[in-house]
């Protein structure tokens, strides 16, 4: 069975512009290429994408502002945007992890399958100051 890889990792020869496409073992390009396009979708808010305007997060900043269950709408907005956008992953599930209100800092455990059988949970950071950041759990 062919790897299917996202489109800016064959153009780049890159997953995620960071890790070259052929130091990744064949087994592991999925995951990467995965993780490669989560960190893209997870750091494009809402609006951003004229023909697709729910593709994205909508602004952590404004999630914050909105209350007790800003956390959980978070979660759920992450949910959403990797069941409608990353068709390679399947039974996700979004949980949170840790909260830093000081340094307003939100990590969430991603889980789910990228190939039968094949289970990967991933890490995601939202900060106030700093991209999005996924990676291997």
């Amino acid at each position: 069975m062919a790897i299917r890889l996202a489109l800016f990792d064959v153009l780049e020869g890159r997953f995620g512009g960071r890790v070259p496409v052929d130091t990744v073992s064949e087994e592991d390009r999925r995951v990467q290429s995965v993780v490669g396009y989560l960190q893209r979708l997870l750091n494009t808010r809402q609006g951003s994408v004229p023909h697709l305007p729910d593709y994205g997060l909508p602004d952590p900043a404004e999630a914050r502002r909105a209350g007790e269950d800003a956390l959980d709408q978070l979660r759920k907005a992450v949910r959403d945007a990797v069941v409608a956008y990353e068709p390679r992953m399947s039974r996700v599930r979004v949980e949170a992890k840790a909260t830093d209100a000081a340094a307003m800092r939100t990590t969430f455990v991603i889980t789910g399958e990228v190939e039968r059988g094949r289970r990967v949970r991933l890490e995601t950071t939202f900060g106030s100051q700093e991209p999005t950041a996924v990676r291997p759990a």
